[in-house]
């Protein structure tokens, strides 16, 4: 079941009982999919039929989060908008499904008359259970019916719930690492414990310059700079090995695994043969101890794991005295369940082929304004659209790119291509193409989205000292690596080793992590490619980059960054690389100094669970926001620093404070900071407006706004369209982008040869009644159908494009038409003459009704094309 809707977010008006029910309980996507959880459950009775009430179901709670202007970022807390739908706060809707459940009333229906039997309705209440941290800054959460609600907790939780103390309980954590067996399974993965080594993790620390980010007396924050500054990583963070022995054998590279408060990236590798070289003789009989005192022969180590993988932990106050006595709880319980984990991801390549995308977040952090190197750096992209106005096959390849989205044109398109050569020079497919471009021009690459030769790659960190760290070979000191330890990797000024087959040998390369906002996040890597990391690891594949974290400033170079599938967009092209080692050298490294909170703040209740949602939702809204203030920020910085060579540190600050928000934000949903993070938004967004009102000469008074930040503004929200005299021409690149794009690309409308051709849809649709011999058109099934698709057609037009789900929406609306659809049977000569009526010029649903038909049926549907892949082919007349 999915998803429970009080009040209707389009009309914004109160709906009937009836309407309620109807509302929230339409059948979308499971609940839960196939998981760790959903079989457990399913083991413990939970009914999945629609044909009666359900015990799980996803509410949403749809209210808009705020998305607060500048203007009333710098309103008072008190006087800000409260979210209130027809007299209904939608806070306290929360607050009162939390706390209370919500009652939710299931009809039965005569199968005769189809009408409500009221003396069989059931009445059940459904409690809140669980949300992960990705749904609770959606606003979304799973109820179960109150019957299966301790059940469920005891199992989502090992039983810690009923162990935690009424006040200052860590549900923050709890909530987050709870769900980790809810996560949707790709495949599953048996891991006996006995073969597990579960080892401290370390740390390397070396002193560099850097921007601390910290907080006042007042919670505000600054920037300290520091010339000698220790900065830490932490080596394996989130990741561990696993050897090939076992490693599934249709995956490459790693395996993402979750299970009961454990989530691990693990990479592959030979490490039994490590053992065996290195123990020699002795192999046999070696050994090996655990974090918690268990000896283990090297020989049953399959797995590779540190502390930071096993989230329990953090709660073994409630499973024992000791870390040995919570382990042995933690044993238990997963000897019980089976041991068993889910592999949720793995690695993959993508989808553009060698290129991938970028975003304007990292295009605008490149420190420059040079208009020849800008061109260069988006020559790649300019070259890719030209070449799919050029050339048609170019265009089906891009069009084969997004097959893989559920009920797409794209797939319709590529058939009717394939078997008919006259339907690329139709007057639909031109039009389509000409729509698609369009939108690929504009909404993509104007607006940053550039295509690099590269890959977004996943991250290890030093697999090979994780190994010596096992054997003893590595030194250590108090949790720390010594100066003289191994490593594969050396230590350089102008940047950090790293290895990856992705690139060539000794290829200076680009590195971005998301969230990305300053210069002072991008990392100048150097490619290696030691022996002993190809020996031990020769299948970690080409979408997988070992970034050495031993004496560098990795980690926090990259906002964060850490070892749980973390990813950063890497690049060899020649003008960002060189920007890169630019920014590595001038751009001081940014710390995150604010602390946490030392205790909790809530309790068990689900009052204090309310608050905590609430809050968590409320700081999705801060990502967005911190993200783009350090852009305005940044591209004021570059405004003034390139044409009047003066850098102002006040703008610098504030970009940098907002990379360190961005990643608190994100992080709210695992631990609490101790700052109101949207408090120092509309402090800061305050002061960026002050800076640059004294700045501007009379001629400039009102601009606050680059012209590529207005346009990914509208493209956002339509509500929040930036007047034109408050947009000016500014140098930053992005701006320049904007403008290069608009310069390079083709223009259809001045070449004759792009234009569309005089030959009509006949020469691939001929509506021939003898064609459909057999058949008749079955009329009333005819308006049955085009009813169906044009209700289809209203309901999508409702949904805003600037939703956040506005793709879940209309995949469900989708899913609503077709359902209708299979219940019907559409034999040839209906197809036929559905078809005929969509290209028709008085059929304005056009595109759904033939991708309606062509997912109802793909064999039938082509089958009234033309199909002429063995009649001699005439080339179209040009208009």
């Amino acid at each position: 079941m999915n998803n429970g809707h009080k009040y209707d977010k389009n009309s914004k008006k109160e709906i009937q009982e009836k309407d309620i029910q109807d509302c929230r309980l339409t059948w979308r996507n499971a609940v839960i999919n196939d998981s760790i959880f959903s079989r457990y459950m399913l083991k413990h009775g939970v009914r999945v039929s629609k044909k009666e009430s359900v015990d799980l179901i996803s509410m949403k709670f749809e209210y808009s989060v705020p998305q607060y202007s500048e203007k009333e970022l710098c309103c008072d807390e008190n006087e800000k908008p409260d979210d209130v739908q027809n007299g209904v706060s939608a806070k306290n809707l929360r607050k009162d499904y939390y706390t209370n459940g919500v009652n939710i009333t299931w009809h039965k229906y005569d199968k005769t008359t189809g009408m409500p039997i009221p003396e069989a309705d059931e009445n059940i209440c459904y409690k809140m259970l669980m949300r992960s941290p990705g749904k609770a800054k959606k606003g979304e959460c799973i109820f179960i019916k109150n019957k299966l609600l301790d059940t469920a907790r005891n199992y989502l939780t090992m039983g810690l719930y009923g162990k935690m103390p009424d006040k200052n309980a860590k549900i923050v954590e709890l909530s987050a690492y709870s769900t980790l067996i809810t996560a949707t399974a790709l495949d599953y993965i048996h891991i006996p414990l006995k073969n597990m080594l579960i080892v401290k993790d370390l740390k390397a620390a070396v002193n560099i310059p850097a921007l601390l980010v910290k907080i006042n007396n007042d919670k505000q924050c600054l920037v300290e700079a520091q010339d000698d500054y220790k900065v830490t990583n932490t080596l394996w963070d989130g990741m561990g090995l696993i050897d090939d022995s076992i490693f599934p054998e249709d995956m490459e590279g790693f395996i993402y695994c979750r299970s009961h408060f454990f989530k691990s990236c693990l990479f592959r590798g030979n490490i039994q043969q490590y053992f065996k070289d290195y123990y020699k003789t002795e192999y046999e009989t070696a050994t090996v101890t655990d974090m918690f005192g268990n000896v283990m022969k090297v020989s049953d180590v399959k797995v590779i794991v540190t502390d930071n993988s096993i989230k329990w932990l953090k709660f073994k106050e409630l499973m024992g005295n000791t870390d040995a006595e919570a382990y042995k709880y933690y044993k238990r319980f997963m000897k019980k369940d089976g041991e068993q984990f889910t592999i949720v991801k793995t690695a993959h390549k993508s989808k553009y082929g060698d290129l991938q995308r970028s975003s304007y977040q990292m295009n605008n952090s490149l420190p420059t304004v040079d208009r020849t190197v800008l061109e260069s750096i988006a020559k790649t992209s300019i070259d890719y659209y030209n070449s799919m106005i050029i050339d048609d096959d170019a265009f089906i390849e891009y069009l084969k790119i997004g097959t893989s989205k559920k009920y797409c044109i794209n797939n319709m398109l590529i058939d009717l291509d394939k078997i008919n050569s006259h339907f690329r020079y139709t007057p639909f497919f031109k039009k389509k193409k000409s729509d698609m471009l369009s939108q690929f021009k504009n909404k993509r690459l104007k607006l940053g989205k550039l295509l690099q030769y590269g890959d977004n790659l996943t991250i290890c960190g030093n697999p090979v000292a994780l190994l010596k760290y096992i054997t003893g070979e590595l030194k250590t000191n108090d949790g720390y690596v010594e100066d003289d330890c191994f490593s594969c990797f050396t230590q350089r000024d102008e940047g950090i080793e790293c290895y990856t087959t992705r690139f060539n040998d000794g290829e200076c390369l680009a590195g971005f992590r998301s969230p990305h906002n300053s210069p002072n996040n991008i990392v100048h890597l150097i490619n290696k490619y030691p022996d002993i990391l190809q020996k031990y690891f020769p299948k970690l594949g080409d979408n997988v980059i070992v970034i050495n974290g031993i004496y560098t400033d990795v980690q926090d170079r990259l906002n964060g960054q850490d070892l749980d599938t973390d990813s950063v967009f890497v690049t060899n092209q020649k003008d960002i690389v060189d920007l890169t080692r630019k920014s590595y050298s001038e751009y001081a490294t940014i710390i995150n100094e604010i602390p946490l909170l030392g205790a909790s703040k809530y309790g068990k209740d689900m009052k204090s669970y309310y608050d905590m949602d609430y809050k968590i939702a409320l700081s999705q809204n801060d990502v967005g926001y911190a993200s783009n203030l350090a852009q305005l920020a940044l591209s004021y910085y570059y405004n003034d620093g390139f044409k009047d060579n003066i850098k102002d540190n006040r703008l610098l600050n504030i970009f940098v404070i907002c990379s360190v928000l961005a990643q608190v934000a994100i992080d709210s949903a695992k631990r609490i900071f101790d700052v109101e993070v949207t408090l120092e938004l509309r402090r800061l967004s305050i002061i960026c407006k002050e800076i640059i009102e004294s700045k501007w000469t009379d001629d400039n008074k009102g601009v606050y706004y680059p012209r590529f930040y207005a346009e990914i503004m509208e493209m956002k929200d339509s509500k929040k369209n930036i007047p034109d005299k408050q947009i000016g021409e500014f140098i930053c690149p992005m701006d320049i982008i904007y403008k290069l794009i608009d310069e390079k690309v083709i223009d259809t409308r001045k070449q004759k040869q792009y234009q569309t051709v005089t030959d009509g849809i006949s020469y691939v649709f001929r509506y021939d009644k003898n064609e459909f011999a057999g058949f008749k058109r079955d009329s009333k099934q005819y308006y049955k159908i085009t009813s169906i698709v044009e209700e289809y057609y209203r309901r999508v037009k409702r949904i805003s494009t600037n939703e956040k789900d506005y793709s879940e929406q209309v995949s469900f609306e989708f899913e609503g038409c077709m359902a209708k659809l299979k219940k019907l049977k559409i034999n040839k000569a209906t197809m036929g003459s559905l078809i005929q009526y969509a290209f028709s010029q008085h059929c304005n649903i056009r595109t759904k009704l033939l991708v309606s038909l062509y997912e109802y049926n793909k064999n039938i549907f082509l089958e009234c094309f033309i199909n002429d892949q063995n009649i001699q082919k005439t080339p179209p007349k040009i208009a």
